[in-house]
């Protein structure tokens, strides 16, 4: 048995048997429910899991039990959106919603003018890059001249290593190692 809230689309959009698509706002203290894999959220009647039961996530197909003691409301400074393109695509793909990081590069001899979005797109020639952290000193605000980059894919990370220890960027050579 499912639950009919996660037959819709995730975020703003409502479907019901009685109601084939009808748009529904989110409102302050609605409760809703959560998938644990893909995060994606549906506004949700109570009534509907009622102590608990069976449901499935129309986005990533991930089932669990519902307790209905577990549902929990929308915060007053928080507001469903769409679902992004992007996170559905990746679900389509056999990925996670969002990228996690499995390989972490350390760039030294980094030139101070360096900026996380510079190394963002270094990396990025060779697969999904999570996060860059150009090391500030905590008191001046400048950089340190090193940083890290994590990226998901650790064969994609060991690519980036050997094809970017040596390059030139602003003048100096990247020393790049896994780290």
């Amino acid at each position: 048995l499912h639950a009919p809230a996660l037959a819709r689309a995730p975020w703003q959009t409502a479907c019901s048997p009685r109601s084939p698509c009808a748009r529904m706002q989110a409102t302050e203290g609605q409760t809703v429910i959560t998938c644990g894999r893909c995060k994606a959220t549906f506004p949700i009647s109570p009534e509907e899991i009622g102590d608990g039961r069976q449901v499935r996530c129309s986005t990533c197909e991930h089932e669990w039990f519902q307790s209905g003691s577990r549902l929990h409301r929308l915060p007053p400074d928080m507001e469903l959106v769409d679902y992004p393109q992007e996170m559905k695509d990746r679900i389509a793909a056999g990925k996670s919603a969002e990228p996690r990081a499995r390989f972490r590069a350390f760039v030294g001899n980094l030139a101070f003018q360096a900026e996380e979005q510079d190394l963002r797109e270094l990396f990025e020639q060779f697969g999904t890059v999570v996060s860059v952290t150009v090391m500030k000193d905590e008191e001046t605000g400048r950089p340190r001249g090193f940083a890290f980059v994590n990226m998901e894919s650790p064969t994609a990370g060991q690519k980036a290593v050997e094809e970017l220890n040596g390059r030139d960027l602003f003048g100096r050579d990247l020393n790049v190692s896994e780290g």
